[in-house]
């Protein structure tokens, strides 16, 4: 098709929507096309040729994510990396707009560039994250103008900013939103949610606590006691047992403070309580691998399975409980380092299949 186009010279066809063949081998990531409508370009009418939206197809390749597109268009026409599109966007704005985070990141390598987007932004010594825009607003001034963050994008927008010192101006001419008061009707399911959990976590580790792996001693001297109470595994699970059991207690304690209804006293529950809940869950899961490991330490391949098996998992059930709390609001450079990974995390996890198909 594009030998065609290029025999019948009308590379230069624009459609209903002003757009070039550049324009679309750009957007679909063709880069020998590209190559190929480049050469035959001598008038670099296609290259700087805006279509109805005001974009160039530089513009295009941008929030298409095609960095070998804009390295390629690049080459050819170093300016385009300031061309401006009719919403006054560079290609570093696109590529910040619609989460090409592999474009912004080839671009801010480039000499020259003192632009940054969101994580990466914060991370960039070079960029003031306090500067205002026209409306005398910083950054973070727009991130919180945002009543009620829908998705968990934009709490990590709010985050990254957070963590590298980004403030309000207060100079703002844009009139501040007033916040609506938080309706406590909002937490109230959660907070019974997390309630049932902690009562299920004590019922299950009381009842283990008088269910001890292989049973007990039925004759003297030592009626009563455990079987296995001189073995390594059985203190392990004892421990890991009363752990889980005492802290899911406390934490259906402070749970049912937070039925007061007070939403400062919620908000002081979820802080206190999530942590002590996601502890008797992990001991919970080590005190069970302990516990079954030991059951069956008689078949050393079968325990030295169940062993490897509950270290991975254990692993597992860390990442998504850590990340309740990760990445951190402080500035503190170290902390931000630990939280930069499960940032990452968040942000793929927060990204929909559906905006990723359409963008």
């Amino acid at each position: 098709m594009l030998e065609k186009i290029l025999a019948l010279k009308i590379v230069h066809q624009r459609d209903e929507h002003g757009r070039t063949p550049l324009h679309y081998a750009a957007s679909i990531g063709y880069l020998e096309g590209v190559q190929t409508l480049l050469a035959k370009d001598q008038s670099n009418f296609d290259r700087y040729h805006r279509d109805d939206e005001g974009f160039l197809p530089i513009h295009v390749a941008s929030m298409r994510g095609y960095v070998d597109i804009v390295k390629e268009l690049l080459q050819v026409s170093s300016d385009s990396i300031e061309l401006l599109s009719k919403h006054g966007e560079n290609i570093l704005h696109v590529a910040a707009k619609y989460g090409k985070d592999n474009v912004v990141d080839f671009l801010l390598k480039k000499k020259g560039v003192e632009y940054h987007v969101v994580n990466y932004l914060t991370w960039d010594k070079r960029v003031d994250v306090n500067l205002v825009n026209n409306e005398g607003q910083t950054a973070f001034d727009i991130a919180v103008s945002v009543e009620h963050p829908t998705s968990l994008h934009q709490r990590l927008i709010w985050t990254a900013l957070k963590s590298t010192g980004a403030r309000r101006a207060g100079n703002s001419k844009v009139p501040p939103k007033l916040p609506k008061s938080p309706n406590t009707d909002q937490y109230k399911d959660r907070v019974n949610t997390l309630l049932l959990v902690s009562t299920l976590v004590a019922t299950v580790t009381f009842a283990a606590g008088f269910t001890m792996p292989g049973g007990y001693n039925s004759s003297d001297p030592s009626a009563g006691m455990a079987i296995f109470l001189m073995r390594n595994m059985f203190h392990m699970f004892v421990i890991c047992n009363t752990i889980a059991m005492y802290t899911s207690i406390l934490a259906a304690i402070i749970f049912i403070w937070a039925q007061l209804r007070d939403l400062n006293l919620m908000d002081t529950a979820f802080r206190f309580a999530l942590p002590l809940l996601g502890l008797a869950l992990y001991a919970m899961s080590f005190g069970f691998m302990a516990g079954v490991s030991l059951v069956v330490s008689n078949l050393h391949w079968l325990a030295i399975v169940v062993f490897i098996i509950g270290i991975i998992c254990l692993f597992s059930l860390s990442v998504p409980f850590l990340l309740l709390f990760l990445p951190s609001k402080s500035t503190n450079r170290i902390l931000r380092y630990i939280s930069y990974y499960p940032f990452l995390i968040l942000v793929w996890a927060s990204e929909s299949p559906e905006i990723k198909q359409e963008d």
